[in-house]
């Protein structure tokens, strides 16, 4: 009987002991085993690729620049790897922090509320890429996801693809220059759409009047959608090009020729007293010296950012 009551003492005795260590590990370690696995077992942060859709640029701009490092470092690193998932088309993603980048999920919210900044990034991919909405979830270990929702829909995509050939087969020649062809496409948008005004939209208040669809189909949009509808054939011909803002206006900078110039269709489609259709060439591919001449206060542009513009 006294052996049998020290054998369930000694058994009361490891099983508390063990209770304890595993209590102990499981407080004080769980984060720490979890990552090394995660780290070192699943090596995930050396296995990351991203996806890519046909609309992804290859193009790096002083601002933003392409990633196939998905650690995060610093604040420059984060904003690349936004750019490089918005312009891969990607909806989700998942990334991480480095270890030694303390403030990781701070600036990640910082930066996801911060609208100005996204819309800055957004501007420098292809249009078809572009987000409505950016929301992200993370956890302690410095696990981050993003999901992204486009501004176009396939069935947006497919219906602007199918015009854009049209316009393309009907006004493009083959012995056309770059600058022919721009102006080309600058004429036929202002001539085939107006602006978006005031009385126009509170006749349809269910549209936003901000994508190509609605200049180059339906025959009206605002300044956002004159800008990505001529963006979309830029990137059909082949010429860099990307979207540059102000506080409150959009239009198109492009590459020609290894010099980049202003293309505002919107206003060069101004609304007229008599509501006469009328096509003007002011801000038709000039530089950033003509541009301030015409002295429009709209087009005053962080040149931090558009740094290519300045």
């Amino acid at each position: 009987m006294k052996k049998l009551l020290k054998l369930l003492f000694i058994f009361v005795v490891i099983t508390t002991i063990i209770g304890g260590i595993s209590y102990y590990i499981e407080k004080n370690y769980k984060d720490e085993i979890y990552i090394y696995y995660r780290e070192n077992i699943l090596k995930v942060k050396e296995n990351i690729k991203i996806n890519k859709n046909e609309y992804f640029k290859n193009k790096d701009y002083k601002y933003v620049q392409n990633t196939s490092d998905f650690v995060a470092k610093d604040k420059k690193h984060l904003l690349n790897i936004f750019y490089t998932v918005i312009n891969s088309g990607q909806t989700e993603f998942t990334f991480y922090c480095d270890d030694n980048y303390k403030d990781c999920t701070k600036d990640i919210v910082e930066l996801v509320n911060n609208e100005e900044t996204l819309s800055n990034i957004n501007n420098f991919v292809h249009p078809y890429n572009s987000f409505k909405k950016v929301s992200t979830t993370y956890d302690k270990y410095g696990e981050i996801n993003l999901k992204i929702e486009k501004v176009y829909t396939q069935e947006d995509i497919e219906l602007i693809n199918n015009k854009v050939n049209e316009i393309v087969n009907k006004e493009i020649k083959s012995n056309m220059k770059d600058k022919e062809k721009i102006e080309t496409i600058h004429n036929y948008i202002i001539n085939h759409g107006r602006y978006a005004t005031d009385s126009i939209r509170e006749k349809n208040k269910d549209k936003e009047y901000n994508k190509a669809n609605d200049i180059l189909i339906d025959g009206y949009g605002l300044c956002s959608s004159y800008a990505d509808a001529m963006a979309i054939f830029l990137y059909k011909f082949g010429i860099d090009n990307y979207k540059i803002a102000s506080s409150e206006h959009i239009w198109n900078l492009v590459n020609i020729n290894n010099k980049w110039l202003h293309l505002d269709l919107t206003w060069d489609d101004p609304i007229t007293s008599n509501n006469k259709d009328k096509l003007e060439k002011l801000f038709l591919l000039i530089d950033n010296k003509e541009l301030k001449k015409l002295n429009v206060k709209k087009h005053d542009y962080n040149k931090e950012i558009y740094i290519e513009a300045a």
